[in-house]
């Protein structure tokens, strides 16, 4: 659909949004919690649906939980990434299987170098503890990729999808939390895959929609185009990753590389497309300072703000509120090399806590 065949969207206050947040790890879950306080500025407390897929099931699980923006923020701030995470291999082991991360994607091996027990057990600790010690969080959604299928976990069930499109239910009660959120996280070799019903559970961007899989609050929710905040934090790119493409299709041809496609739903179909340009923070980097996670953090918010607005989403006071924050933070930002660790997030906090976000 066009952007001009687009259905008209209403701007009333009964207007539900869904939020979809992409793949992208800590890139994903850094800029997705940013995306939130730029909804919440906007006046957007809670979605029909929420999920994602990888990095961006982390913050989405979060807030369908019953943690306000400002709280996925901090939580997010706070959490060593690392720390979910179970080291099984050397240091020089894990070096090699991020150098055979691209070609890992394409062979799936079961193992990983790392394991994730330990956020399964986060998700489901926090999750119940906040949503009255419910199984599934309501509302709340996130995909794995079984063989050549793509599995959806929600409330209402697990949900097949298959390369023709076709939709099965494999389950009318929804399945584990953790082992859900485990297995879309599951990067083939880095981070092991995940069993679910006898099915291995990889990372949910190998699935046909690859990032940003928008048509399942439409299949699944009823959503409308236009009623969708979809956040994709892209396919990192740059020198590096284009190297270690290029030498692994000399060393083993193009069967070894899988083809990264843009995302087949974007701006242009009348979805709410934001794209935080975010360059601190590398998608596989877990142990991070906390003023790195702070600039990821406001690329989110900035970029969230300049597509809220040209949707007609944030306007009047927040809009104005918002604009004031992204000046402030851009003159921060410029003086920030002069500026000893610490001091970046510091200023972002007291500015934030101003404006009511922190």
């Amino acid at each position: 659909m066009s952007k001009k065949m687009s259905p008209a969207a209403p701007t009333t206050p009964e207007r539900e949004f869904h939020l979809v947040c992409s793949s992208g790890g800590s890139r994903a879950i850094l800029g997705s919690a940013g995306v939130l306080l730029a909804c919440a500025q906007a006046g957007i407390k809670r979605f029909k649906s929420i999920g994602g897929i990888s990095g961006g099931s982390i913050p989405t699980v979060l807030f369908a939980s019953g943690l306000d923006a400002p709280a996925c923020v901090k939580k997010a701030l706070e959490i060593d990434f690392s720390s979910l995470l179970t080291r099984r291999a050397s240091f020089v082991r894990i070096l090699f299987a991020y150098f055979m991360q691209r070609r890992n994607e394409k062979i799936r091996p079961v193992h990983g170098v790392m394991t994730s027990e330990k956020l399964g057990a986060f998700v489901d600790t926090f999750a119940r503890k906040l949503a009255n010690g419910q199984s599934w969080v309501p509302g709340y959604w996130t995909a794995a990729i079984a063989e050549d299928a793509m599995l959806v976990f929600c409330e209402n069930g697990v949900f097949e999808i298959k390369p023709d499109n076709h939709l099965r239910v494999l389950s009318c009660e929804a399945g584990p939390l953790g082992v859900a959120v485990r297995g879309s996280c599951a990067v083939p070799g880095i981070i092991s895959a995940v069993e679910w019903k006898n099915k291995m559970l990889f990372d949910g961007v190998l699935g046909p929609e690859g990032r940003v899989p928008a048509s399942i609050p439409m299949r699944l929710f009823g959503a409308r185009m236009t009623d969708i905040i979809a956040v994709d934090v892209g396919d990192e790119g740059g020198k590096h990753n284009e190297r270690m493409t290029k030498l692994w299709k000399f060393l083993c041809g193009e069967n070894c590389v899988p083809h990264v496609d843009d995302p087949p739903y974007n701006k242009e179909h009348g979805l709410i497309f934001i794209e935080p340009a975010i360059t601190s923070v590398r998608s596989l980097q877990f142990t991070l300072t906390r003023d790195q996670k702070w600039q990821a953090v406001m690329s989110g918010y900035i970029a969230a703000v300049n597509e809220l607005a040209l949707a007609g989403v944030l306007k009047d006071e927040g809009l104005a509120k918002a604009k004031e924050t992204i000046s402030a933070y851009n003159e921060i930002l410029a003086r920030h090399a002069k500026d000893r660790d610490g001091v970046l997030s510091s200023k972002i906090e007291a500015l934030l806590a101003k404006q009511g976000l922190f």
